[in-house]
């Protein structure tokens, strides 16, 4: 088995893990263990006794269920098991470009199924085509995939360059099934969005550290931002879950000088894994947002800049994401996420859940407020709840057992359009603003 990258995000599978165990220096032998003994016992009987016989693909899926039931017993919700095509996807997206209709997808339904347009890339397939936010895709190819994951929904839509993808959706407001006709283009995933504000204040958000291009395209940010003038700089890492770990060291190395940026704890060692080089692309004056969904990279990246005194953090408790994991392929083709090491700051803090990375000037994010929920039993049917908060009354009505429910809809969060221009907003951003006070 080979390791391919460090994130801080079949068929001869029982083989696979005999041989495992079987060359773990002072390892019981898989094959020993009456665990083990079990396990094979328990497929050799599915694939010989039960009452409906089993084809490949079938017996393949039963394979991939012991794997993620292995995983699910470790009970670590970093550690998680991609089948094939769910790697391969993955693959496109950490090398930043694939052959699609460029639109961002999200599942449709509850438990991750179907597929919902949630953002369009102007100048692309679905964009020209007039496919819209909010559309959700229930064809492919004449395929009903609202059944689907969504990575596979993915993974039909996207395909060779130049060919052909029919999609199929329903919008609201129609109930017939709109079908576009699509050719496959070359789609690059932007992930620094940037701005220049109001007294020559430079503004750059980092989505994610996910693909290999994260630095080079931070690089060309910030030498833009200086050619427009730039004097000071906001560097956005809220909502940003991390990534790849040497991204995240990249980033670092834009900003710090000297001295180390993050070590690495294994069950056997601590180690320095990256520090600066001296290869600065900002020294000017800088603040960094973050807030409770800065996770992995993102931390490494704040912690250092604090750590090192280089930035002062504005906003809420980081996410609390210390741990980073090996992506191993396996021999079905899929591959395993395993958590193999803890990271630690220049100041060698471990960074746990409860503690987060604590920001310098503690803001809270306000641009998107929890919607107002509530439920309940006991009522009489057909009667009207109303709960009334901050002067505004929300009602329910009782179904005829007496529940009732309600959840306030809130407009859906603007998407951007992969532009790779940043949509700010610092009167109705408090997190924003305050970074802004701080720098004037």
């Amino acid at each position: 088995m080979k390791k391919r990258a460090w994130i801080i995000i079949g068929g001869a599978v029982v083989a696979a893990l005999v041989y495992a165990q079987l060359n773990r220096g002072g390892a019981e032998s898989f094959s020993r263990n009456p665990n083990g003994q079990a396990l094979i016992e328990t497929y050799s009987l599915i694939q010989d006794q039960y009452l409906k016989t089993l084809d490949q693909t079938q017996l393949n899926k039963v394979l991939e269920g012991g794997i993620r039931g292995m995983l699910n017993a470790l009970g670590d919700e970093f550690t998680s098991y991609s089948p094939p095509a769910r790697a391969a996807q993955r693959q496109e997206d950490l090398r930043g470009e694939f052959f699609g209709i460029g639109a961002t997808l999200a599942p449709a339904q509850q438990g991750g199924t179907g597929a919902q347009i949630q953002g369009l890339i102007r100048g692309l397939p679905a964009f020209n085509a007039g496919l819209r936010v909010g559309d959700q895709i229930v064809e492919v190819n004449g395929e009903d995939v609202t059944k689907l994951d969504l990575e596979e929904v993915v993974s039909k839509i996207r395909g060779p360059r130049g060919t052909k993808v029919t999609i199929g959706v329903k919008r609201e407001g129609n109930n017939a099934v709109l079908r576009f006709e699509l050719i496959r283009e070359l789609v690059k995933i932007i992930e620094v969005n940037k701005a220049l504000l109001p007294d020559n204040i430079g503004y750059i958000e980092l989505r994610s550290f996910a693909n290999i291009n994260v630095s080079s395209q931070l690089n060309a940010a910030i030498s833009d931002l200086r050619k427009q003038g730039m004097q000071k700089l906001i560097f956005d890492l809220r909502d940003n879950g991390g990534g790849l770990l040497d991204q995240g060291c990249s980033v670092a190395k834009a900003f710090i000088k000297e001295g180390p940026i993050v070590y690495t704890k294994t069950r056997s060692e601590t180690r320095l894994y990256c520090e600066a080089n001296g290869q600065v692309q900002w020294s000017g004056p800088m603040v960094v947002l973050v807030n409770g969904n800065s996770a992995s990279a993102s931390e490494i990246v704040a912690g250092a800049l604090q750590d090192t005194g280089r930035a002062k953090l504005v906003g809420e408790k980081t996410f609390g994401k210390g741990v980073g994991q090996n992506v191993i392929d396996l021999a079905n083709g899929g591959d395993l996420t395993l958590v193999t090491f803890q990271w630690l700051t220049p100041k060698k803090r471990a960074i746990t859940r409860d503690q987060g990375i604590q920001p310098d000037v503690v803001v809270r994010d306000n641009r998107f407020p929890v919607p107002v929920s509530f439920e309940g039993t006991g009522a009489k049917p057909g009667a009207t709840v109303t709960l009334t908060v901050d002067g505004k009354t929300y009602t329910a009505k009782a179904d005829e057992t007496g529940k009732y429910a309600f959840s306030q809809p809130l407009p859906a969060r603007p998407a951007n359009d992969n532009s790779g221009n940043a949509m700010v907003d610092p009167q109705n951003d408090a997190i924003l603003a305050r970074a802004l006070q701080e720098l004037k």
